[in-house]
């Protein structure tokens, strides 16, 4: 049976997605809150995994807490952090608890986080994952093994729509769609027009693509260059804009960017809806939408 953002998705309904992050500790309060100022405001809350190589909760544990507060949620798996056995038990473990929707990530490095003498897993890449859980769908593991009760999933991969060059993405996210992915989220973007080379280059898709979206915090700004945020571009025109207003300014500023962005998204038909990530502003997530 199908979760309520997969029939969405499928129904040509605009989906609007707000990802959020497992807090660094065992007080989810905070998160829960969030989750419920989004009510009625968004389709599916995204739960990270580790996002950009930094410790939180489980995302497993916080997506199931979710569900049970009666939101559709995307659980991110990653693969930098497990094994064939341990996506696996992961997958299952999330069918289980009628977690559908899964967003099949390979993981930033960990150079980019907060444990930088970690030992990277990548026993499978996010292809392998996705072409995985479509096996188990079928009634066997990725050893041949057999899986009663075999799960049902919705799978959806990123692709990143300003990586330069854009070929060796674009290939992989071929390989993605072939391997079974049902949508794509695009890693963030900062106009229309950074979408371009990805519907020129891809041609006609048979999956969903949802362009991501980024609240970018005044500090990060401050710090940005190339490859500092893993898989974002920020137009140096913006940033440049942005670095030069106080942090009062900026914060309008950005947030109305974002705001002009997703309804320029939604009217353009482009795109089947939006994924947004905002960092350490999550609060402001409600009132954009």
């Amino acid at each position: 049976m199908a979760d309520l953002f997969q029939a969405g998705l499928e129904s040509g309904s605009f989906q609007v997605v707000a990802r959020v992050i497992p807090p660094r500790g065992v007080d989810f309060s905070s998160l829960m809150a969030q989750a419920d100022s989004w009510k009625d405001k968004v389709d599916a809350i995204l739960v990270a995994d580790n996002a950009s190589a930094r410790m939180g909760a489980s995302s497993l544990i916080v997506a199931e807490m979710l569900k049970r507060a009666g939101r559709e949620v995307i659980l991110t798996v990653s693969c930098r952090d497990r094994n064939r056995l341990d996506l696996g038990s992961t997958a299952l473990g999330a069918a289980a608890v009628s977690l559908q929707s899964i967003f099949c990530v390979s993981g930033d490095f960990f150079t980019y986080g907060d444990h930088p003498e970690s030992k990277p897993v990548y026993d499978l890449d996010s292809v392998q994952l996705i072409a995985m859980l479509r096996q188990m769908e079928n009634g066997t593991d990725i050893a041949g093994n057999s899986v009663d009760s075999p799960p049902s999933f919705f799978l959806g991969a990123a692709v990143c729509p300003t990586a330069d060059p854009l070929g060796p993405q674009l290939a992989k996210a071929r390989k993605k769609i072939g391997a079974g992915a049902d949508f794509l989220i695009t890693l963030p973007i900062f106009s229309i027009e950074q979408l371009t080379p990805l519907f020129n280059d891809m041609g006609p898709l048979s999956v969903k693509i949802i362009a991501g979206v980024f609240l970018p915090s005044y500090e990060e700004i401050g710090r940005y260059r190339d490859g500092s945020i893993p898989g974002t571009f920020i137009p140096g025109e913006l940033v440049n804009q942005w670095k030069d207003q106080g942090p009062e300014a900026f914060l309008s500023s950005s947030a109305g960017h974002v705001r002009e962005l997703i309804s320029e998204l939604r009217s353009s038909g482009k795109v089947a809806g939006v994924c947004i990530s905002a960092s350490g502003r999550e609060a402001e997530v409600a009132d954009l939408l």
